[in-house]
């Protein structure tokens, strides 16, 4: 199968947890990367390959390049997609897609159907979350009627713009849109109504928020994500998002089966429980890397990979939230563009 020639804009922390996948994939090369940091390219690029190009521009007007990946900050991406949709060529983003629902919805309109366009979350690549699909999928211990997830870490040092609401919005806006995602995509049905809270705890210096939770209720089930960056946990560094994190999830299903995952013998396990009694499914790798599922996708004219929303899911998440912070404390309708 011929090979996809991407494009890179933005070669930051993003950047550096994507590169192992960049460099394992078969169907994609890097062609140009471009950073206003002229170090970060260059390092990137005798890295991953390609050239380090001095601007966007060279990036969006060169022929060859297929796909862009749009590893920038959400305040920046809007004209961005426009651009890259205007020149042809497929986009890889991250989230939150954007910093409001008008710049969401301008770049879902910008991509209709002209260009294939994914957006990497936390379940994208991940194995774990498209088991505990399967299993829902199949209906053997019913279906999700309870997402919990708490986090806990310390908030981001390393860029000016995270913990800014009007750039990106705090806690859950930065992180823990993630596992609404994962909650919206595991529930399999559409969510139907929010509570939303947010408080400051203990960094008053924060324009933002340290201390979220979202209840997001569906038909026969609900989800409830707490973050908190106002815990005093390790910072590895301050020059990524290396620090220290807490993670509790467990799930419930309408026959009253609790899930959990663990690593057994080391291999990744799903563990469902009811009444002593205990059903495990194997994690098993999804083949290949997210980069060569979505240049095969383009290639075969095929579906999204599965584990990688479309630009469509990642504005409603961005939706969901900014609808929620308008109403604070108050359960609300959801209303999302479609």
């Amino acid at each position: 199968m011929a090979k996809l020639n991407m494009g890179i804009i933005g070669c930051g922390d993003f950047l550096r947890w994507q590169a192992n996948g960049i460099k394992k994939s078969s169907l994609v090369r890097v062609r140009s990367l471009f950073d206003p940091d002229a170090g970060r390219s260059k390092k990137y690029a005798a890295l991953l390959g390609g050239s380090p190009v001095g601007s966007a521009d060279e990036i969006f007007a060169d022929k060859s390049v297929d796909i862009i990946c749009l590893f920038v900050p959400p305040w920046l991406r809007k004209n961005m997609v426009i651009q890259a949709v205007k020149c042809g060529k497929h986009i890889l983003a991250t989230k939150p897609l954007g910093p409001n629902i008008a710049d969401c919805a301008a770049m879902v309109k910008a991509v209709g159907k002209k260009v294939r366009a994914g957006i990497i979350y936390r379940r994208t690549g991940s194995a774990l979350f498209e088991t505990y699909k399967r299993i829902f999928k199949s209906g053997q211990i019913g279906r999700l009627a309870l997402y919990r997830q708490d986090w806990l870490h310390h908030y981001p040092q390393w860029n000016n713009w995270a913990t800014d609401p009007a750039r990106n919005g705090g806690p859950f806006m930065d992180a823990m849109i993630h596992n609404l995602n994962i909650a919206r995509y595991l529930m399999g049905r559409p969510a139907t109504a929010c509570t939303y809270s947010s408080a400051k705890l203990a960094h008053r210096e924060l324009k933002c928020g340290d201390t979220e939770f979202m209840k997001l209720d569906f038909a026969g089930g609900s989800a409830h994500l707490f973050i908190t960056w106002a815990a005093d946990l390790a910072v590895h560094s301050t020059q990524g998002n290396d620090r220290e994190h807490i993670d509790i999830c467990y799930m419930v299903t309408d026959k009253g089966w609790r899930l959990t995952d663990c690593w057994q013998d080391d291999k990744q396990v799903v563990i469902a429980s009811r009444l002593g009694k205990k059903k495990v499914w194997p994690v098993k790798p999804l083949g290949g890397t997210v980069f060569d599922r979505f240049a095969a996708a383009i290639l075969k004219k095929g579906p999204q990979p599965s584990d990688l929303p479309d630009m469509v899911e990642a504005a409603q998440d961005v939706t969901i939230y900014r609808q929620a912070e308008r109403q604070l404390g108050k359960i609300h309708k959801v209303k999302l563009p479609r």
